[in-house]
């Protein structure tokens, strides 16, 4: 049985919790920086604050960040480096037998990732996102609910997908960079950008 040590108590983190509470092989806990008695009475699950997991290292057998933000992730990533994270796949997500998919990753209900694709670390496949043949998304990175990435695509580090977004085929996406909710990109994307519209342009910032 893995035992998961979930960090955050936002919406991510709710969808993680069913999607493990639904794998009978898995247990966890709540890591939080709030106040832990009155989570744990309200959610029934064993609540340890931040300052203390140190303490808890035994109890576990890997965490997962269950944070939206690429930047927090990555933050705490890197401040709990020392610590193994896990891979969470929903038992309803489609996954070809080929696909790579990196520690500390997500792939939530619904989802399709189809043959040769290579997923980073601690990235964010959302609710019934699709992702199809030979693409390769870089560490970090949220697709978010909805969003189609077509085939041979590369996404960049740290780069958020918007919902329903549509990433056109053979497109390469540079680090750092926003594509906006139901944004339709037809053209590669520089590194550090905000685009939106059908087809998409730079957001004047």
């Amino acid at each position: 049985m893995n035992r998961i040590l979930l960090y955050g108590l936002g919406g991510h983190s709710k969808v993680i919790r069913m999607m493990i509470n639904n794998n009978s092989h898995q247990t966890l806990s709540i890591i939080t920086d709030d106040d832990k008695k009155q989570i744990s009475t309200q959610l029934d699950l064993n609540v340890i604050h931040s300052s203390q997991i140190s303490s808890f290292q035994e109890d576990f057998d890997s965490m997962i960040i269950a944070i939206g933000s690429n930047d927090i992730r990555k933050e705490l990533v890197e401040q709990y480096s020392n610590y193994n994270f896990a891979k969470v796949i929903d038992t309803t997500a489609i996954v070809a037998e080929d696909v790579s998919i990196g520690s500390g990753t997500v792939v939530m209900p619904k989802s399709v990732i189809n043959p040769s694709v290579k997923i980073g670390n601690h990235c964010i496949i959302n609710t019934g996102s699709i992702v199809e043949h030979d693409c390769i998304i870089g560490d970090y990175s949220h697709i978010s609910p909805g969003a189609v990435l077509t085939g041979g695509i590369t996404i960049g580090k740290s780069v958020h997908i918007g919902a329903n977004a549509t990433i056109l085929p053979g497109v390469k996406i540079g680090d750092n960079s926003i594509i906006g909710a139901g944004s339709v990109v037809t053209k590669d994307v520089s590194t550090d950008s905000i685009m939106i519209g059908n087809p998409i342009h730079e957001l004047n910032r």
